[in-house]
């Protein structure tokens, strides 16, 4: 997957002082294996994980509402096209141009074991999108190059590599995101397609896809309504999808946030782009306030943070009447944090390094900005509770 395409690295790109190998040598030539550090250090209690990056070297570590950044970890190896990922109690950084998959401690962000996904037969990268965690330890491992869902065993060896290039016009469905969800109809993959054909155009559907994960089994594929899936936020058996379709465009009706039912595997557009007015990057919800990261449809695609009624499907402050903008794709990593929203912002650089965003939240979905507590080495890309 492209940045031009993306716009982003989640959801989650050299060097910021003093290098340090983060895990002990192995192979990256297969997707095979793995190697493991010793058991972490004890480290300073955290509120979210993070994931930074000038898109030519990463940062990866921990951060408290309180005191800031507790724990920063720089590597030879994190690669310049992070993402970060939480599932069944376990955080993942995806070094995605590396094709390397960290597992990290989810309280400071130290990688404690490194796995390979990539393809042997790929001549280039393989791209590793996401990353979800099965009741029987196992990784699941979308790749968005290479028509494949990749199952790595707890030992990181490859478990299953399922074919999914039946599922895109030209072969490959690009695939950008996995959750694993405990259905009434069992454990099941739900595996999101963007179908960007040709040319990396949203011209055609998007697909769900609902694998068996006790068999690996592809089950179904659920049409979406909107186009170009390009994150998830899961509550509960939930998804909810920003889908951007095209970054050129920002008054497509098949695009805004779309809102997945596992337990019954139907969807709904809950509101569109031309509503929320901007591509919506990144999406996050809680009870009855949805916020999400949108972009207009300018060269620069500058961002801003707007509100919606989750339920109501009508909007509160849209990108017009944003309380927090940038003058470029700069507003990256969206999360909730103790009642709070904390948002990255890679515009604005102060000498304690790059802002993440704390703002209150009232009960009618009013965001009030406070003042800077957290600052990364390096401009954010992504955050995660």
């Amino acid at each position: 997957m492209t940045e031009a395409n993306r716009r982003t690295s989640v959801a989650s790109r050299g060097s910021f002082g003093a290098l340090a190998v983060l895990v002990a040598c192995g192979s990256s030539g297969a997707a095979t294996g793995s190697s493991s550090s010793d058991a972490s250090p004890a480290c300073a209690p955290s509120d979210a994980l993070w994931a930074a990056s000038d898109y030519s070297s990463s940062a990866v570590g921990a951060l408290s509402l309180a005191h800031g950044v507790t724990s920063t970890n720089l590597g030879v190896d994190l690669g310049a096209d992070p993402a970060l990922a939480v599932s069944n109690g376990r955080a993942f950084f995806v070094a995605r141009d590396q094709d390397l998959v960290f597992e990290i401690d989810p309280v400071c962000g130290t990688p404690k074991a490194r796995y390979s996904a990539h393809v042997a037969s790929q001549a280039g990268s393989s791209d590793p999108q996401d990353v979800a965690v099965a009741s029987d330890g196992s990784m699941w491992v979308p790749l968005y190059d290479v028509p494949t869902l990749l199952v790595l065993a707890p030992d990181g060896s490859v478990a299953r590599s399922i074919d999914l290039s039946a599922y895109g016009g030209d072969g490959n469905p690009d695939a950008s995101a996995i959750a694993i969800v405990d259905t009434p109809a069992g454990e099941k993959a739900f595996v999101a397609l963007e179908r960007l054909s040709p040319s990396f155009q949203a011209v055609q559907p998007s697909w769900m896809l609902r694998v068996d994960v006790a068999t690996g089994v592809v089950e179904t594929h659920i049409e979406l309504v909107g186009r170009n899936p390009f994150g998830m936020f899961q509550d509960g058996p939930l998804l909810w999808l920003a889908e951007p379709g095209n970054f050129d465009s920002a008054d497509e009706p098949l695009a805004g946030v779309e809102r997945f039912d596992t337990s019954t595997s139907t969807t709904a557009l809950v509101v569109s782009e031309p509503d929320l007015g901007g591509s919506v990057a990144q999406v996050v919800v809680s009870g009855g306030c949805g916020i999400a990261i949108v972009a207009d449809a300018t060269s620069v695609n500058a961002t801003s943070l707007v509100t919606f009624d989750p339920t109501a499907g009508t909007p509160i402050a849209t990108g017009a009447n944003s309380p927090l903008a940038t003058s470029g794709f700069d507003l990256e990593g969206l999360a909730w944090v103790r009642g709070a929203l904390l948002v990255g912002d890679r515009s604005a650089r102060a000498a304690t390094g790059y802002p993440v965003h704390t703002l209150d939240v009232t009960g009618t979905c009013a965001l009030s900005r406070q003042p800077d507590q957290v600052f990364l080495p390096l401009p954010p890309v992504a955050v995660l509770p």
